[in-house]
């Protein structure tokens, strides 16, 4: 099998972040064509774990073959969100990191067969779990106007949501939507000018996120692999978007915080802690370099904590 070619986005600074102990045990969220693992698996002793989660069989497939000469890897096929009820399974808690890498490998941005692009024509699918229910297709051709416009004005955080809602129940009572040519071509008819493209990427966006539930599994996986981590365990995070951002910097800001009493309270009653500290102050973004040999890194930024 070849390899296919990926460029982990700030491969480096997230690997150095996240192992601090090379016995340690750490976990790939987002395993993808395993460019993270392959560091951090370099980086531990043959003691050490990696614990590499994710969906989709043909990035499994080439993660496997990648790894394949180490002993000390072991993938699970299933959505992040499942993290502690699969690690607790395997009985390896607590562990001594998580690395999320949100954004999407290139197999599935040019693998139009995917459907996660307007750039290639395919079928209009964006399932990175081919075993969830419903397609992208699916939404466009039964959600009604108004839950569309939601999707596109919430996921893809488009102001003209609902003039491309209107034009999607227009042309879908003509002819159904079954290729993302379909679905850039809509776009195009009813967003002109400069900002096109940035229409097209938020709309892509906002049914990609609503076909997996990528926001609803953020939060939960966020949650269960902090409850995961021992004491010092680090927690990586490197997300693309304004919505992926907004929800970990909360996150994050809220295990910061301490006592949420009411000033003018003498008395603490709210029983809430600081749990742990930024390792990095605010985030980190993609040397000059970096965006210059890989432009889809542009919009990364990375956060790291401490677990206290």
């Amino acid at each position: 099998m070849t390899l296919y070619r990926h460029i982990p986005v700030l491969l480096h600074e997230s690997v150095d972040l996240l192992v601090t102990d090379p016995r340690g045990i750490y976990v790939d969220a987002t395993l993808g064509l395993g460019g993270h693992s392959e560091v951090i698996l370099k980086h531990i002793s043959s003691s050490g774990r990696v614990i590499g989660f994710d969906v989709d069989p043909d990035a499994i497939a080439i993660a496997q073959k990648r790894l394949e000469n180490f002993n000390n890897f072991q993938f699970i096929r299933n959505n992040f969100k499942q993290i502690k009820i699969e690690l607790t399974r395997m009985n390896l808690l607590p562990i001594n990191g998580v690395l999320f890498d949100l954004g999407l490998s290139s197999l599935e941005i040019d693998n139009g067969e995917k459907g996660f692009s307007f750039i290639n024509d395919g079928p209009l699918d964006m399932r990175m779990d081919p075993s969830l229910p419903q397609t992208a297709s699916d939404i466009i051709n039964h959600e009604n106007r108004e839950e569309l416009r939601r999707i596109i004005r919430d996921f893809g955080e488009e102001r003209h949501a609902g003039a491309i809602a209107n034009r999607i129940v227009k042309i879908r009572n003509q002819k159904p939507y079954q290729y993302t040519s379909d679905l850039a071509d809509t776009v195009r008819e009813t967003i002109h000018g400069p900002f096109q493209i940035k229409s097209l990427a938020r709309v892509f966006q906002a049914f990609r996120i609503a076909v997996n539930h990528e926001l609803e599994a953020l939060k939960r996986g966020l949650i269960d692999a902090f409850d995961c981590l021992a004491p010092n365990g680090r927690l990586v995070v490197i997300s693309y978007h304004s919505l992926e951002d907004r929800i970990v910097k909360t996150f994050f800001r809220d295990l910061y915080t301490g006592c949420i009493c009411p000033p003018e309270q003498a008395v603490c009653t709210c029983s809430n802690r600081i749990q742990a500290e930024p390792v990095v102050k605010k985030f980190l973004e993609p040397a000059q370099a970096e965006q210059d040999a890989n432009p889809r890194s542009r919009s990364a930024r990375l956060r790291c904590l401490r677990k206290l």
